[in-house]
């Protein structure tokens, strides 16, 4: 199945929304979409990672789900 382009602006939005359906809290997770190895990866801070380690393991799952459709459109 072909992937779907997407600027990554556009795929950091769904992210947001996706990552707050599980906790209001993980809100104001800081969190960005770069090029990656594998098209592309969600990153957040290491301060981050540690301090939610539940955020940290959803921001994860949603990145596993979403590179399934997503592809990086080129900027």
């Amino acid at each position: 199945m072909a992937k779907t382009k997407i600027s990554s602006t556009d795929l950091l939005w769904i992210f947001r929304e996706r990552l707050s359906s599980f906790d209001d809290r993980f809100k104001v997770a800081p969190v960005a979409i770069v090029p990656g190895s594998e098209g592309w990866q969600a990153v957040t801070s290491h301060r981050y990672r540690k301090g939610e380690p539940q955020a940290a393991k959803r921001i994860k799952q949603i990145q596993t789900e979403l590179q399934a459709v997503y592809r990086l459109a080129p900027d």
